[in-house]
């Protein structure tokens, strides 16, 4: 070995050199015998383990090739591979991403007709008996096409004129300038 550690270490009978503690670890310029390439050869330390990928999990800092094809799902593929693959997947995708958009577009659709549908509906509720009834602006009832009854401030309001005499007819609200009267109508 060249490098600056030297060591030595004894073998027991029957104990692999693969068992040995190494004490002290190899510099990098030390040579290490190793077969590589089919061949037995002296390479630095430093070139065996620098770089390598740890099977548990590691990073890579650079370029990683693989040449082959891949014949299992699980296994590496290059970017010549995918992108032979890439007419295959984006015909896929792109059938998918459309259906999505014109499944969007229906829901939408959809919307727009349920939304019409309701807004047909209360309208033609308006104004008839047992229909809808609806609030101004103000927030009072409206009832033929005139704002009649109001809250303010936790009390209800008549937000309609009422006539000033009375009208001669049973049951018809009225003002006589002091308090609210309800008409007995006129007797026959």
């Amino acid at each position: 070995m060249s490098g600056s550690s030297s060591f030595t270490a004894s073998t027991p009978s029957g104990m692999p050199l693969s068992a040995l503690p190494v004490q002290p670890q190899p510099a990098p310029a030390d040579l290490v015998f190793g077969i590589f390439n089919g061949q037995g050869q002296f390479v630095p330390q430093s070139a065996i383990w620098t770089g390598a990928v740890a099977k548990t999990g590691d990073t890579l800092t650079g370029l990683l090739s693989c040449a082959l094809a891949p014949t299992d799902a699980a296994h590496l593929v290059n970017k010549a591979y995918v992108d032979a693959q890439s007419g295959q997947v984006s015909g896929t995708v792109a059938t998918l991403v459309t259906q999505a958009q014109d499944a969007a577009t229906q829901a939408q659709t959809a919307v727009g007709h349920a939304s019409d549908a309701a807004a047909t509906i209360v309208s033609e509720q308006k104004g008839i008996p047992n229909g809808l009834a609806t609030l101004s602006p103000n927030g009072n009832l409206v009832l033929g096409g005139l704002d009649c009854l109001g809250v303010q401030d936790g009390h209800v309001l008549m937000a309609m004129d009422l006539p000033t005499t009375d009208p001669g007819l049973r049951g018809v609200w009225w003002n006589n300038g002091g308090y609210l009267c309800i008409s007995q109508g006129t007797s026959s």
